[in-house]
């Protein structure tokens, strides 16, 4: 029997950005009033969900991938990029929600410092 290949949430799991976009997701005052509730009662926190699924079957990047892979995903980094766009993460949530935290700590007003949409609302993952 050969030994199951290890998959990349054994490995490594961007948790500050799906931490960050998981609180953008959870954001109730982005609901409609009569939705909220079910917001909160209901919760299926999606972005979370898609990472700790995705990070389950898919493998740890490796030296010893085939040729065709690495042509994909010549080193971690690039694989890594490319997991984080898979859950629909653009650009740096974690970065923009400590920015958006410091603003609010010290009363400053600032626009929205998220670089992309909320990723639990991209659909179309292979753009």
């Amino acid at each position: 029997m050969t030994p199951r290949p290890a998959v990349l949430i054994e490995d490594w799991l961007p948790f500050e950005a799906v931490g960050a976009e998981s609180q953008r997701e959870n954001s109730t005052g982005q609901h409609p009033p009569p939705n909220r509730l079910h917001v909160w009662w209901a919760r299926r926190p999606l972005i979370v969900s898609r990472a700790a699924i995705l990070a389950g079957v898919l493998p740890q990047w490796s030296l010893n991938w085939p040729d065709h892979l690495h042509e994909h995903f010549p080193d971690e980094e690039t694989y890594r990029d490319w997991f984080a766009h898979l859950l629909g993460i653009k650009g740096d949530p974690a970065a923009a929600r400590k920015a958006l935290q410091y603003a609010r700590d010290h009363g400053i007003s600032i626009s929205n410092p998220y670089k992309g949409p909320r990723a639990f609302t991209v659909v179309n993952l292979h753009n």
